[in-house]
């Protein structure tokens, strides 16, 4: 018979447990969030993400805080406009410890904390925040399946992790699938049974064999990590914890394609996202209120029943997920903002290419803030990240656009993408769902535009965005990638890497 002691322990850490729920945050990287079965792609299948959608919540207006791959992580772990974060709102910046992180928050809350896959990346974590003090656990079962992904089996991780927590503790565990990033093996598509004259080929893109198959490609990446996700959904049912469980699934930026990743059109920040907890919230619903990526910590910290600090710019969930509900639940969600300062190193002297945009239901307002570079880098600047136009990076789109830009029936498709853009966009969006026919410029929008113009002004003021004054820090912060580290910031890499030897250069 056990101690009454340790016997009020157990009841107590029972208890303790049972009242926070456990929380899978399950985030794709580079997907758009029209690219989903639920959302009625007519080619892919993401039973996954489907099972969650209809079991729980579909959000029809989720968007990233910055359609760029680090920065959307680090608005998602600290709840905060991407803006605030200094280094930790760029690629290959970093995320210092002065910004609280919600599995910081969780873990010091008695959370298990682990991940497999993805985490805080790109970045330059040897500095301050690591994996280890972010993650704590990185659960990685190494398993070569498939030359096309990532070696990781993310299932078996993730039943790894469950086999060996600790059973009196919630859990918080990040699923961070590598795909649909690129490269991508051309033709896996096709050879996994995706029919490239099916798929949906948007018109910011040319239409021709090397765009479907590269649209087919990425889409066989889709399904590739859904198919884990719904193994997991499995998992946990059979053990008895999915009712328990909040499941999040959602991505970090749009798809890896011109005019989409990395630029401030729907394609690049609009997100999927789907939310289940058990029988706690009303399934089967839609709703249309405006969510962004600052949301989710402070909504993880409600249901833990823990403060939300101050400097969280996000708002919590929490209301829509107890509501039972569709449509707008909350009145003020009717807009949201998200933007952009440099993905990738692809301008002399690594200049950034500011965005700032508006959604609302029936428009959308792009702010340019330097409208005399290349939005996808400099054409003759060979960048981080695979020669000129390397905002964007590589693949077979992008080169055959490269390659046929003269093409009459390509040109006006390659300067959409790569041409240099006006310092005003505005786009009528249920009108002009693909963002072709820009309206700054017509008199009838006029009013319209300055409205949207002042109410971004005004979120950016109330954040701290330094663009509000006039200013721009990202100019000065350095691109920490170990092939790209020169002049001043060498040398505190070099000692950098002293304090950690077991880190190594990035190749």
């Amino acid at each position: 018979m056990l101690p009454k002691w340790l016997l009020l322990l157990f009841l107590i850490s029972s208890s303790y447990a049972a009242d926070k729920p456990n929380i899978l945050f399950c985030i794709t990287d580079d997907q758009s969030w029209i690219h989903t079965s639920f959302a009625g792609d007519p080619v892919v299948k993401t039973p996954g993400f489907d099972r969650v959608a209809k079991d729980g919540i579909y959000f029809e207006n989720s968007f990233t805080n910055c359609p760029s791959c680090a920065p959307s992580r680090a608005s998602v772990l600290t709840g905060q406009k991407f803006w605030r974060l200094e280094e930790g709102g760029v690629l290959f910046g970093r995320l210092k410890k002065k910004f609280p992180i919600i599995t910081n928050l969780l873990a010091d809350a008695g959370y298990e904390v682990a991940a497999t896959g993805k985490g805080y990346q790109p970045s330059m974590q040897i500095f301050e925040n690591t994996w280890n003090n972010i993650f704590y656990k990185n659960v990685a079962v190494r398993k070569k399946i498939h030359e096309s992904v990532t070696p990781i089996d993310y299932t078996a991780s993730f039943q790894k992790f469950l086999d060996n927590k600790s059973s009196d503790k919630p859990f918080f565990f990040w699923y961070g699938a590598r795909e649909p990033h690129r490269p991508y093996k051309y033709g896996i598509g096709k050879e996994n049974g995706i029919d490239p004259s099916k798929v949906v080929v948007p018109p910011f893109l040319p239409d021709s064999e090397e765009v479907r198959n590269d649209i087919a490609d990425y889409l066989f990446e889709i399904q590739w990590q859904d198919a884990h996700l719904e193994r997991m959904l499995k998992i946990l049912e059979k053990r008895g914890e999915l009712s328990n469980t909040l499941v999040v699934v959602t991505s970090d930026n749009g798809m890896p394609f011109p005019r989409a990743k990395a630029t401030a059109y729907n394609y690049g920040v609009h997100m999927p996202l789907a939310i289940m907890y058990g029988d706690k919230i009303k399934g089967n619903r839609r709703v249309s209120d405006f969510v962004n990526h600052e949301d989710f910590a402070p909504t993880f910290l409600e249901l833990a029943g823990l403060r939300v600090p101050n400097d969280m710019t996000g708002k919590s969930l929490v209301n829509i997920l107890k509501s039972d509900k569709s449509g707008r639940i909350e009145a003020n969600r009717n807009y949201t903002v998200s933007g952009l300062e440099r993905h990738t190193w692809c301008r002399p002297g690594g200049a950034t290419y500011p965005r700032r945009v508006i959604h609302t239901d029936d428009f959308v307002y792009i702010r340019n803030y330097n409208p005399e570079r290349f939005p996808n880098g400099n054409p003759d600047f060979e960048s981080s990240h695979f020669g000129g136009y390397g905002e964007y990076g590589t693949g077979a789109t992008k080169e055959y656009m490269l390659k046929h830009k003269d093409n009459p029936q390509v040109k006006e498709a390659f300067m959409l993408s790569f041409a240099k853009l006006p310092a005003e966009e505005l786009y009528r969006i249920k009108k002009d769902p693909h963002q072709l026919h820009n309206l700054a410029g017509n008199s009838e929008y006029k009013v319209v535009m300055e409205e949207l113009k002042a109410k971004l002004h005004k979120e950016m003021k109330d954040s701290g965005d330094p663009r509000a004054n006039g200013e721009s820090p990202w100019d000065d912060y350095p691109f920490y990638r170990a092939d790209y580290v020169k002049g001043k910031y060498l040398e505190e890499y070099k000692e950098a890497l002293k304090k950690n030897p077991k880190k190594k250069k990035r190749k």
